[in-house]
């Protein structure tokens, strides 16, 4: 089982349907699975292909699942992580809603963060602006007063200056620090849209929202002219 990485930067992406209470939930298998590694995994095989998904960790909005998928047709299939969608279910096994909820998009998701840099450096090139604006402002003023103490006002201007400008480029250099560590966690570990040849396979990870009012939820993951499903208990920690 592949190590899953940099899980609790995904905590911060979930949009649309989710929990916002303080309590945890957890996915156990409600079917026949295997322990390994800690983790319990439920696996599915078909003539068209062989699929596992474990249940790797939980936010208060989102549930991170890790899926493998391998090709045992002789055609290509499509592994496209939008069209996964989960279905959920009372403590009667029956259907709360008909309705299905999706797994979020990563192409949609590395845009809108490509989305927030560009308006991040639109803000840093205001402030800039601005800083530079007001410490000019403010010399053009202190200059015109004829006091005798310009150079001291000048100097202090150039401060004042320096101390929001060095703040505001910490503050860039962070959050752009934050924004490309995002878009690495959506671009290379989560699980994004695959063509796979006959024997090929691959793995990732899966970002699914949280139902709070669940007790049993079904995963649908479509492969080619097959659907493999799985089944949790949801738990509240």
């Amino acid at each position: 089982m592949k190590t899953v990485k940099n899980l609790l930067l995904s905590f911060t992406f979930l949009f649309g349907l989710t929990n916002c209470s303080s309590t945890l939930y957890s996915l156990f298998p409600d079917e026949e699975s295997k322990l390994e590694m800690g983790r319990q995994i439920i696996e599915k095989e078909d003539s068209i292909a062989f699929s596992s998904l474990t249940f790797e960790e939980s936010s208060q909005r989102e549930y991170v699942l890790d899926l493998y998928v391998y090709n045992k047709s002789g055609e290509k299939i499509t592994v496209d992580p939008k069209e996964v969608y989960f279905r959920v279910y009372n403590e009667d096994r029956k259907p709360i809603n008909k309705e299905n909820y999706f797994a979020l998009d990563p192409e949609n998701q590395i845009s809108k963060i490509n989305e927030d840099i560009e308006n991040r450096e639109t803000d840093h090139n205001v402030a800039t602006g601005l800083n530079i604006a007001f410490s000019l402002l403010s010399t053009i003023v202190d200059l015109a007063d004829d006091e005798d103490n310009d150079v001291e006002e000048v100097a202090e201007n150039v401060a004042i200056f320096a101390d929001n400008q060095i703040n505001e480029e910490i503050s860039y250099s962070e959050d752009k620090n934050y924004f490309e560590n995002q878009k690495d966690f959506w671009k290379n570990d989560v699980l994004r849209i695959t063509n796979l040849d006959s024997e090929e396979s691959v793995q990732g990870i899966l970002l699914v929202p949280i139902f709070s009012y669940a007790k049993y939820v079904k995963l649908f993951i479509p492969l080619g002219n097959t659907t493999h499903v799985y089944k949790f208990k949801q738990i509240s920690k």
